[in-house]
């Protein structure tokens, strides 16, 4: 646990300038998921809590299950094997596509709980965790995931205290990365576009600010508004791939909206 907990405390010191949001979303501290498979989806079905240091996972097994045969089971295996490979964010369609099939599923509202805390988006985090114990109030993974959770939110709520006593003078480029970044972290989407918009005063065309801008804009669903931000982020950096990246992924969520 120590050595988890240091590896976390090592990741948040790295979260600065030179990296936008969607790099810096995954992190991996201690979590637990209650799980469907031991091994891969051809395995022996059982239900264990377990820890998300695992060893290498069988994902092309898994989504392989998913594709041939789209069942509750299957999602939740190939959830976690996203997890305990640390991509939560490909967790969270799979997890979405399970409570659609099993709305009562503690575990799967859980699962969604531990992802969405993983990625740093508190709120929803502690919003699906709660969901997961309205439906099973025993369920104690749950407890904790909701623990873990509201004390991350807690943390970061403290962080944007302090860093609001800093005089106007004091505040720079840095200063307001980590300010926009704390704010989208419990769901302030407004608040830090409004953060990072600040990044302008130095540096006009900064990729940073544009591409961290549209992330919050894709967490608010304005899809167009983050096209357009991210293709700004292209133009002022045509050898950017993170900008490039960010760019695709908004036009592939406006397709599917349009479908």
């Amino acid at each position: 646990m120590n050595n988890d907990q240091s590896q976390h405390d090592h990741a948040k010191k790295g979260r600065n300038i030179k990296i936008a949001v969607i790099t810096i979303l995954l992190l991996l501290p201690i979590v637990f998921l209650l799980v469907k498979f031991s091994k891969s989806p051809s395995g022996t079905v059982n239900e264990k809590a377990v820890n998300t240091a695992a060893p290498v996972i069988d994902i092309a097994g898994f989504e392989n299950a998913v594709k041939t045969n789209p069942t509750f089971d299957n999602y939740i295996g190939l959830s976690n094997a996203y997890v305990n490979s640390n991509m939560p964010g490909k967790s969270v369609e799979p997890l979405q596509k399970a409570i659609e099939l099993n709305p009562k599923s503690a575990i799967a509202y859980n699962n969604l709980g531990v992802a969405y805390t993983m990625l740093q988006q508190y709120n929803k985090g502690i919003e699906a965790c709660t969901k997961a114990l309205e439906i099973d109030s025993s369920f104690q993974l749950a407890k904790n995931n909701l623990n873990w959770a509201n004390s991350e939110k807690k943390n970061v709520v403290a962080f944007l205290e302090k860093q609001s006593q800093t005089p106007e003078a004091s505040r720079d480029a840095q200063f307001y990365i980590n300010y926009g970044l704390a704010y989208l972290k419990i769901g302030e989407y407004d608040k830090s576009i409004e953060a990072w918009n600040q990044i302008f005063k130095y540096d006009p065309k900064s990729i940073i600010a544009l591409n961290n801008i549209g992330t919050a804009f894709m967490m608010k669903n304005q899809v167009d508004d983050a096209i357009a931000v991210f293709k700004k982020a292209v133009e002022n950096g045509p050898d950017d791939q993170l900008s490039k990246n960010n760019l695709a992924w908004a036009m592939s969520e406006s397709a599917k909206l349009k479908k």
